[in-house]
């Protein structure tokens, strides 16, 4: 985020802007590397770089943490982000009949269990789908429909083994916690 921060400001190297933002470089330089300092100096950088000092210092900390620990970080960062979102999805789920919630919790659990590249893929597509205009929806529908029916389909047979492995290492991951 640092070194972005540096290129977005206009500054040919990290000399030059340390020198600018009047920090030292030999630290300054250590921090672009991969070193961590005090929370208090990454926020006096972010402050200089116009950065979100909380961004910076979230980034900073998941860089470092074990991979286990990343999706903690994640899961605090899209709550911070999104708040508008999960206030959003909530009053919508308030309003939804009981038909509306099961296919609701269907949706949210096929994504759980889904990996994230497909997760992206799909909502690709979704977003894809809901710029067409209604008599190409039809097609597409159809064509969807006529793909998910045919068991060779290879496509549909990765997803659906990459779910169930992804599945099974949740479920592993659970016992060997609880054992």
């Amino acid at each position: 985020m640092i070194q972005e921060a540096i290129e977005g400001n206009g500054y040919k190297d990290v000399k030059e802007c340390a020198r600018s933002i009047k920090v030292p470089y030999d630290l300054f330089n250590k921090v672009i590397g991969g070193h961590i300092p005090k929370d208090m100096q990454l926020m006096e950088y972010a402050k200089k770089l116009h950065i979100d000092s909380r961004e910076l210092i979230l980034a900073a900390y998941r860089d470092k943490a074990p991979e286990e620990m990343k999706r903690y970080f994640n899961s605090v960062m899209l709550l911070e982000d999104h708040n508008d979102n999960v206030r959003e999805t909530l009053e919508l789920m308030d309003s939804f009949n009981s038909d509306q919630m099961a296919e609701f919790l269907n949706v949210a659990r096929l994504i759980q269990k889904s990996p994230r590249n497909h997760c992206k893929k799909t909502l690709s597509l979704l977003m894809l789908y809901q710029q067409m205009p209604p008599e190409v929806m039809d097609h597409f529908d159809s064509l969807v429909l006529m793909s998910l029916r045919r068991e060779d389909f290879a496509g549909l047979k990765h997803f659906r083994d990459e779910v169930e492995k992804q599945r099974l290492t949740q479920k592993s991951r659970r016992g060997k916690r609880s054992a």
